[in-house]
């Protein structure tokens, strides 16, 4: 039986999770949890800033780990790992202290089925897709842990419609749009790079090893 596995791999979209990002900002701060909706978004820049970071790295500098296969580390597995256990926490507050937590064991189990996704269907190597989670899980704990959880658990029908109606409004057109493919090809621009690296994954069928090729994409400034 063959796996769609892009179509679990879609669900780590970038311009398909900050809109969910949003919304779990959004539903603290109507629950007058102010520091805890800006903590939130602030601890995920900052894991976000990390990846954004080492794939600066490669993509523009070569930089990479060949002996343990690590060029470009996921930003699918970061963001799968870090909202998708806030946001499902967050949501399920609504039900109870109970559906809370369960919220949270559902969303690490999403993140850990997203990162098997990007292994199978050969998106990010096993390094690259452990460091991305592992950062997204580090931003879960930073908000989740018990010296920082307090998300009563609120009833609030009509809260409850906001967050159902952002999510169709916001969520599925911003969704449609390569958001990350036009930022990062502008970049380039800007940034007047003339060399790109990137990799391609492959196994070998003899050995069944994981195999890298670096490939050196050259452009000329526009």
């Amino acid at each position: 039986m063959h796996i769609p596995w892009f179509l679990v791999a879609r669900f780590g979209e970038a311009s398909f999770l900050f809109p969910l990002a949003a919304l779990v900002a959004i539903r603290l701060a109507f629950q007058g949890l102010w520091k805890q909706a800006f903590y939130w978004i602030f601890t995920l820049c900052a894991g976000a800033a990390v990846i954004v970071a080492g794939k600066l790295a490669f993509e523009f500098g070569g930089w990479s780990v060949p002996s343990a296969n690590l060029y470009s580390i996921s930003g699918h597995a970061m963001l799968t790992a870090s909202v998708y256990p806030m946001l499902l926490t967050v949501l399920g507050a609504i039900g109870g202290e109970k559906a809370a937590r369960s919220g949270t064991r559902i969303g690490i189990g999403v993140a850990l089925l997203a990162a098997v996704a990007l292994i199978a269907g050969r998106y990010h190597t096993v390094a690259e897709t452990l460091i991305g989670m592992g950062v997204g899980f580090i931003v879960t704990w930073a908000n989740l842990r018990p010296s920082r959880r307090r998300i009563p658990a609120v009833r609030a029908p009509a809260l409850n419609s906001l967050v159902l109606g952002l999510l169709l409004v916001v969520l599925v057109p911003v969704s449609l749009y390569p958001i990350r493919v036009q930022l990062w090809s502008q970049g380039l621009d800007w940034l007047g790079v003339t060399e790109r690296y990137s990799r391609r994954i492959g196994i070998d069928p003899i050995s069944g090893a994981t195999v890298v090729t670096i490939i050196v994409q050259w452009r000329l400034r526009s």
